[in-house]
């Protein structure tokens, strides 16, 4: 467990195991704690990289560093502090707009890339309009309601509870505005800041785009788009699942996920 010195940030970060290098980047609504349903499935085998992004737990840092730059110039650190040349990277919702960026900008740190329920920031209309759609009617639903399916709701409401305290620990939720902390995320997906599709192409490493069928913000045709483009690529879809497959079906995630790094991502390709 350390702090990492990112730019003159201390970005905080831990590293469990041993074995193939994986880096977990977590969503908006998370920080390196939602992982505990990851970490001893996969530490057995693996090397597990853990941090708190720019702005989220730990890594303390003022709004208007909310920015892909920044966050892709903290993993680099965070990789470079543990001697990690490349590492498979898994990550979900904004996460994986981490991870994407980095994978196309350092593609030689990247030796496979796992997309779990991320909207990607890239210019797709299907997730555009289900962002859209979800930014209008967010203000009406907890952050449990936004980010976790029905069916995980009615059956795990203990684990529910869990999702939101662990969110409870972000600047966003006890010292950020509410309007401040919705403005930075909406910079990330300004039209100057989207990605175009075609960028896929340019992914030589293997990717899963891993998505939850009931996802509202990542459409399952999204996924299939993206998975057209990308040349070695797999799409895993599962059910019951809304936003946050991660923590909603963690044994479907782990088992999909350790598979395909068995088979991709354990060595470089």
């Amino acid at each position: 467990m350390a702090f990492v010195d990112s730019g003159g940030r201390a970005i905080w970060a831990e590293r469990h195991g041993a074995g193939p290098a994986v880096l977990f980047l977590h969503g908006a609504g998370s920080n390196a704690a939602t992982w505990w349903q990851q970490l001893p499935a996969f530490a057995a085998r693996h090397t597990c990289v853990t941090m708190d992004l720019r702005c989220f737990g730990r890594s303390a840092a003022p709004m208007d560093e909310f920015r892909h730059a920044h966050f892709v110039q903290d993993v680099l650190a965070v990789l470079d502090h543990f001697g990690l040349p490349r590492v498979a990277v898994l990550g979900q919702s904004l996460g994986g707009m981490v991870g994407l960026r980095l994978a196309l900008q350092h593609a030689d740190r990247v030796r496979a890339f796992v997309s779990c329920d991320s909207p990607l920031g890239v210019n797709h209309p299907g997730i555009l309009d289900a962002l859209e759609r979800r930014a209008r009617t967010a203000t009406a639903l907890t952050l449990e309601q936004r980010a976790l399916g029905a069916w995980f709701l009615q059956r795990a409401p203990e684990r529910a509870a869990l999702y939101a305290q662990i969110n409870a620990f972000n600047p966003g939720t006890h010292s950020v505005p509410p309007a401040q902390w919705r403005a930075a995320m909406d910079r990330l997906i300004a039209p100057g800041e989207l990605l175009p599709m075609d960028a896929l192409r340019d992914l030589r490493m293997p990717v899963l785009w891993l998505v939850g069928r009931q996802d509202p913000l990542v459409p399952v045709a999204s996924m299939q788009d993206c998975a057209a483009l990308a040349a070695h690529s797999e799409l895993a879809v599962v059910d019951d699942c809304g936003h946050s497959t991660y923590f909603e079906k963690p044994e479907a995630f782990n088992h999909l996920v350790l598979d395909f790094l068995a088979r991709h991502g354990d060595a470089d390709t």
